[in-house]
């Protein structure tokens, strides 16, 4: 993955706006970021108008689609979604615990049977969907609510993954609320679509053979199944890249869907070691915007799938499964969310990137705040330099320049791998990140006053000074700790960007430029947003503080370690 995912075309958001006139000409999959906003003369929603900001964006994103091919699909906006009690879904839920407090059980045995509490030494006894009461691990309630989810489907579920597909725990609890639903007798078709990449592909057959074993013996079964797992790009067939499925989807007869970072793998998520991860539970109209996203998916696996082989599927007749598109049930909640997705390379020549699109004119907002926490803001695996997101750094400029206010970034710790072998680091130093932010400041200051890099400097450096003072920058922490017992550096592979303390995103989509689809949700409710304030935010950067390399009161600033030209 890491060689393959930046060919070809540059990413639309690796292209800065200074270098967005190299880029002009039509709307198309490979378009530019800022040529887009440029060419389509798209204005940064007005924090200030009395018209809400989601709907502002909407009509912004509306102006990069002028055939309106991608309305419900890549943008859609939806009101009257209920983010219930539990609506946050953040593991391992264990701030300021120490690594031994994260209890785990053992991957391929049962989970410790148990009556009440008391019978866990640590962690908690919780009915599990076979109607026994086990003692879950640190994470396990991940499987939990995935099975609850799927289990109580009344027409459809759609799942989309990416590589490697589900086991173990993971496995089980899917294969389970299948089970269910065949014993319900209710007729609900079920779909999951997995994203592959170079060079492994999915035993497709096998996957659906693992979900489905045990469902024929069951009488009442109304049940209909079908796994595929595709590539959307190839250089090898049709393409000058590669892309492939990225979006994390559970989504549930248009009322109901689970969306995030979250890839359903045991191993990085269940046991020792734990990845951090981020993903919200959504009921109402915005769980059909999901359903639309991946039934585009769908489309281009069904329309393709005699002529690629990068695209398998498996179902019971052979057919390709395109049911009837579910509507989206009227709303009860009052929480307006704008779905934005990214169909990546491949499946259409048209611009349909509204998710970067969407994220860098929600950045150029911003008034008094900018939160993201990354897995990683550049890309280095395998490349010879290292590929940032230069449009989404041109609005963080902009923001520092104009003297807005503070920047909090929290990345994954350099290093970072899961238990499965995956990768949570790309190769990019907090240092590479460091030196290539104070280039493109100090580029601004020079573009202003061209002879200052012929003075004589007195006094304090004024792009350090900025920097070092309003771009706080941090490694992940969960606890008092660096790194797990045995020295492995901590995983983060949360999706999350906040607007002054109000507008966020949570999703697949990844800062760092890569070219895959993606999906996710921007969510404009005061409420929610001091609810993942709270209970995710303020934990996070109360311990990842403790590490961080610039801002005020780090005496150490990064940014004056740079020396030399950049």
């Amino acid at each position: 993955m890491a060689l393959t995912s930046c060919g070809g075309n540059l990413p639309n958001s690796a292209v800065s706006r200074h270098l967005a006139g190299r880029y002009a000409g039509a709307l198309s999959d490979s378009t530019a970021v800022p040529t887009v906003i440029r060419d389509r003369d798209i204005r940064v929603p007005d924090p200030t108008s009395p018209v809400p900001l989601l709907d502002q964006l909407r009509d912004a994103l509306a102006k990069s689609d002028p055939s309106g091919a991608y309305a419900g699909i890549t943008y859609d906006l939806t009101y009257g979604n209920e983010l219930r009690t539990d609506w946050l879904v953040h593991s391992p839920n264990g701030w300021g615990r120490r690594p031994e407090e994260l209890t785990f059980h053992p991957l391929g045995k049962p989970l410790p049977a148990c009556a009440s509490d008391a019978d866990c030494p640590a962690g908690t006894c919780s009915a599990l969907w076979s109607g026994r009461k086990a003692c879950l691990g640190h994470s396990d309630v991940l499987a939990v609510r995935v099975h609850d989810l799927i289990a109580g489907a009344r027409q459809r579920v759609d799942i989309a993954l990416l590589q490697p597909v589900p086991d173990t725990r993971f496995l089980e609890a899917i294969r389970d609320a299948l089970a269910a639903l065949a014993r319900s007798g209710r007729s609900v078709t079920v779909r999951v679509i997995v994203g592959q990449y170079p060079p492994d592909d999915v035993d497709v057959p096998a996957f659906y053979r693992a979900l489905t074993a045990g469902l024929d013996s069951i009488p009442a079964s109304r049940l209909s199944v079908a796994v595929a797992a595709f590539r959307s790009c190839v250089v090898f067939e049709d393409c000058d890249s590669f892309s492939w499925n990225h979006a994390k989807i559970v989504t549930v007869d248009g009322v109901d869907a689970l969306v995030g970072g979250h890839n359903l793998w045991s191993r990085d998520y269940l046991i020792d070691d734990p990845v951090s991860d981020l993903s919200m539970r959504v009921s109402g109209p915005a769980a059909a915007s999901a359903g639309r996203f991946v039934d585009r998916l769908w489309r281009y696996v069904c329309a393709n799938r005699d002529r690629k082989a990068s695209i398998a599927l498996a179902s019971a007749t052979g057919d390709c499964p395109l049911p009837a598109a579910v509507p989206a049930a009227a709303g009860k909640g009052a929480t307006p969310i704008l779905a934005v997705g990214r169909l990546g390379a491949g499946i259409t020549k048209d611009f349909a990137n509204q998710s970067e699109l969407a994220r860098d004119l929600m950045l150029g907002a911003a008034r008094r705040e900018i939160r993201i926490v990354q897995q990683d803001l550049g890309f280095g695996l395998g490349r010879a330099d290292i590929l940032f997101p230069d449009s989404t750094i041109d609005r963080l400029i902009d923001f520092l320049s104009e003297g807005r206010g503070d920047i909090y970034i929290v990345l994954s710790n350099y290093g970072a791998r899961g238990k499965s072998g995956m990768t949570y680091s790309n190769d990019v130093s907090l240092m590479d990140l460091a030196k290539h932010l104070r280039r493109e400041v100090q580029r601004r200051f020079e573009v202003r006053d061209p002879l200052s890099r012929y003075e004589v400097r007195r006094g304090p450096d004024p792009v350090n000074a900025m920097l070092c003072d309003h771009l706080h920058l941090a490694p992940y922490r969960l606890g008092p700790f660096g790194q797990w017992p045995d020295g492995a550096p901590i995983a983060n592979h949360a999706k999350l960007w906040m607007v002054d303390g109000r507008v966020f995103y949570i999703g697949s989509d990844n800062m760092y430029p890569v070219n895959l689809q993606e999906f996710g949700y921007i969510v404009d409710d005061a409420r929610a947003a001091r609810e993942l304030t709270d209970a995710y935010w303020t934990p996070l950067w109360h311990w990842s503080s403790k590490a961080a390399v610039s801002g005020r009161g780090v005496s150490d600033c990064i940014f004056r370690k740079i020396v030399g030209p950049q």
